[in-house]
């Protein structure tokens, strides 16, 4: 695989980057408007950790039923944004610092051996997709658009791994980090152009083949996260001005 030269920006050869995410014109599914008003709402803090989640009110404000809604819930519960109760009620999943450093610490442990892997066997077409993304998140406005394209970056790259089994580990992992990373961006907000250098420095070395820089690039990148976050006097963010953080909630 051809690979980028000394000296030269992060593109992946053959093909034009442009600043999209992937994101099409096509009207999204039912179940997938759910999901990403009820991701969007819990990352970002409108949905407070706590909230009920009342699966019909839910379906009015979104102008669905109720069976996209109650998938949309189970998915979010797979990736740890929502538990449910033994009734089958959602809750919010609610932040702690000791989650947030349990979180980091798996992590560290196992995102160097997947960019280590992907500096390996990464092919054109995850290039492609992880530089766009690199290239999207520098001309993005608002922390929740851009804690959802950092974890599609890292995702990208982890699949280029070739590891299925270290990607499904990773995938809860980065769920929970995005409820905690859009958090600590409303406070800090410049940790967005220091996270999308530290992005374009994990790529490099990605496409430069050199696994010890991929490894080394992505340990800088999550404890300088992570110290953000620790810095956050508190981690649970309150609303936004005029905001009850209790949409479709009790």
């Amino acid at each position: 695989m051809p690979r980028r030269s000394a000296g030269s920006p992060p593109t992946a050869p053959g093909r034009r980057v442009g600043r999209g995410t992937d994101e099409s014109s096509t009207p999204l599914l039912a179940h997938d408007r759910v999901l990403l008003a009820l991701r969007r709402g819990i990352t970002s803090g409108y949905l407070v950790g706590g909230t009920r989640l009342v699966q019909p009110r839910i379906a009015e404000a979104l102008g669905v039923s109720t069976t996209p809604v109650r998938e949309a819930i189970r998915q979010l519960a797979a990736e740890g944004l929502v538990l449910m109760d033994v009734h089958g009620g959602a809750v919010v999943h609610e932040l702690s610092r000791s989650e947030l450093v349990e979180v980091y610490e798996l992590r560290r442990l196992l995102e160097p051996i997947a960019v280590t892997l992907a500096a390996k066997e990464a092919t054109e077409a995850s290039l492609v997709e992880a530089v766009e993304l690199v290239t999207a998140m520098q001309h993005v406005d608002g922390a929740t658009v851009w804690a959802e394209i950092n974890a599609r970056f890292h995702s990208v790259i982890e699949r280029a791994s070739g590891s299925p089994r270290l990607v499904s580990l990773l995938s809860q992992l980065h769920g929970l980090s995005s409820l905690y990373v859009t958090h600590s961006l409303l406070s800090t907000p410049e940790r967005i152009t220091r996270g999308n250098a530290e992005h374009r420095e994990i790529l490099e070395a990605v496409i430069d083949g050199d696994a010890d820089a991929a490894a080394a690039a992505v340990l800088r990148h999550l404890d300088g996260t992570l110290r953000v976050l620790l810095e956050v006097r508190e981690v649970d963010v309150t609303c936004p001005t005029g905001h009850t953080g209790r949409w479709w909630g009790d």
